[in-house]
């Protein structure tokens, strides 16, 4: 599965969240955003223990 699937899934059940569910949603979409933009294709199998703390 790649992001942009994810990315458009998460946005279809957006559509059918609650309203307190909203904020974490859009969280992970953000999330799944950026980690696409930055080329990490497959993040459940990526190391991120080697980022820096800013």
């Amino acid at each position: 599965m790649t992001n942009e699937k994810v990315i458009e899934a998460l946005l279809q059940i957006r559509t059918y969240c609650t309203a307190s569910q909203l904020n974490s949603l859009d969280y992970v979409i953000e999330v799944m955003k950026k980690l696409d933009k930055e080329g990490v294709e497959k993040p459940l199998e990526a190391d991120f223990s080697k980022l820096k703390n800013n």
